[in-house]
């Protein structure tokens, strides 16, 4: 009876077991949807004080990567003129004294978007970031006003 026991006990293991190991590929694709960081919100102060501390470090977190920045646009937009592809939007911390700013470039496709932001307003966008000469995002797209 102990044979027949353990017997049974192995083959519950054995099918618990499988269970499990289909349950890893799912449970690794909602731990890199989570870990994607689409959900985060990053002041522009964070992301600024980040580069400024460490461009190499800021590069390698960021660059190439979608992220999503919430920052104070004290002007309106300059859109794409004359055949020009992007235009482009500045956005800094309104409450600070220092002038730490990120631009934020968008496509002509963009533009009725970011037309509808007239500046002195809280923006929150989504972009590429690219650290190369400066805090920098490309591919903007208008999330939020405030």
């Amino acid at each position: 009876m102990v044979g027949f026991t353990r017997c049974i006990d192995d083959i519950r293991f054995q099918s618990m077991r499988i269970r499990m190991l289909g349950l890893i590929p799912t449970l690794a694709i909602v731990s890199f949807a989570c870990s994607t960081g689409e959900s985060t919100v990053l002041p522009i102060n964070s992301l600024v004080s980040e580069y400024e501390q460490s461009k190499a470090d800021a590069r390698r977190k960021y660059d190439g990567r979608e992220i999503t920045v919430r920052g104070y646009a004290g002007s309106a937009p300059t859109m794409p003129r004359n055949g020009e592809d992007q235009g482009s939007v500045m956005l800094e911390e309104n409450e600070l004294k220092q002038t730490r700013h990120v631009a934020c470039w968008f496509s002509k496709d963009q533009s009725e978007q970011f037309l509808r932001v007239r500046g002195h307003q809280y923006l929150t966008v989504k972009g590429v970031f690219n650290g190369e000469a400066d805090a920098e995002l490309k591919f903007c797209k208008l999330v939020r006003i405030e």
